[in-house]
């Protein structure tokens, strides 16, 4: 399993703009990879193997608005932020990686055209990764088949790599969605190949966990990133000094307290004492605990909510940080 940490930087090439020369030569992966599940990470491990292997940079070249925008008119909940899929392209290996822009001229392109002018143009394009139902180019005409043509055509090797299967799951966004929904973090976690993460700033809320005893974060939510199901969560809280504490989370509308129209995002840390707001914070949902529940009194909640505590700290019993559930992209 990759220790991803979101709070570290890596020194990686980011290009927001296809130009002519901007590498001289590359292995290139391409794709959106929305989540760099297991499957997207097999596709861009193969572009860093390649670039090793020819002492050339390796690079992934991906689009900051998801392609359904495009074709649909709406995209699905995103599984990660461009921040966070550019973290984890840089500790996966990667050295550079061109960010594209859905402009009325590159959907123009034909397949063709888009090959020519971002691959080999810009890019210098030796080898290129891509999953089996990889398509672009103009109405998303282009397929691996079509792009192992133009590979022939252009002097540039192709990889497709294939469906990944998990316990005999495929691996793909839309089945790690279904996961999230469902509140099971663990399916979520074997085909992401990491712990499903969030990131969010802290916004002042009504301080009404402070008044229970149980001090919360209280996180923006984003209409673009999904959440997991409605419940309470143990996880890690990811601080902005590096810190990683354990966590109860809970999603939802504080039926017992408040009940509310608009879903809360509520992260009680354990074992900190400090104000986070205006900051932005990483929360891993390790497992789910419960379902949300209206209780009869505000002692009845508070005596969960402690009971909810002890399983957040019993899930990690080597302290901050230590993580049990370790999981690692295998077939």
């Amino acid at each position: 399993m990759i220790a991803f940490k979101f709070h570290k930087r890596t020194a990686v090439d980011i290009y927001y703009e296809s130009k002519p020369g901007l590498l001289k030569q590359s292995a290139l992966a391409l794709g959106y990879f929305d989540g760099v599940h297991c499957g997207h990470q097999a596709v861009i491990k193969k572009a860093v193997e390649d670039g090793r292997r020819l002492g050339i940079p390796a690079a992934v070249v991906t689009f900051k608005e998801h392609p359904r925008l495009l074709t649909l008119g709406k995209s699905p909940a995103l599984l990660t932020t461009l921040e966070q899929r550019l973290a984890l392209f840089a500790q996966l290996g990667l050295d550079a990686t061109l960010v594209l822009s859905f402009t009325d001229e590159l959907c123009r392109l034909s397949p063709s055209r888009y090959v020519e002018t971002v691959l080999v143009k810009s890019l210098g394009a030796r080898c290129v990764a891509v999953g089996f139902n990889h398509h672009f180019g103009s109405n998303r005409e282009g397929n691996p088949a079509l792009l192992e043509q133009l590979g022939y055509k252009f002097a540039f090797e192709v990889g497709v790599v294939q469906p990944l299967l998990l316990d005999g799951l495929e691996v793909s966004s839309s089945r790690i969605r279904e996961a999230l929904v469902k509140g099971d973090v663990g399916v979520a976690r074997k085909l992401l190949g990491r712990t499903f993460t969030v990131a969010s700033e802290v916004i002042q809320g009504d301080r009404r966990g402070r008044k229970l005893g149980f001090p919360t974060a209280n996180l923006f939510i984003s209409d673009t990133q999904i959440l997991p199901g409605r419940g309470v969560y143990a996880g890690l809280a990811c601080l902005p000094d590096g810190s990683r504490l354990p966590a109860v989370v809970n999603l939802g509308y504080r039926p017992t307290v408040t009940a509310g129209a608009f879903l809360t995002a509520e992260v009680h840390i354990l074992d900190f004492q400090g104000e986070l707001y205006g900051q932005s914070i990483q929360v891993e949902f390790w497992q789910f605990l419960r379902n949300e529940t209206k209780f009869a009194c505000i002692n009845d909640l508070k005596r969960q909510i402690s009971k909810d505590c002890l399983s957040a700290r019993q899930l990690f019993p080597g302290g901050p940080g230590y993580t049990v559930l370790a999981n690692s992209c295998k077939t």
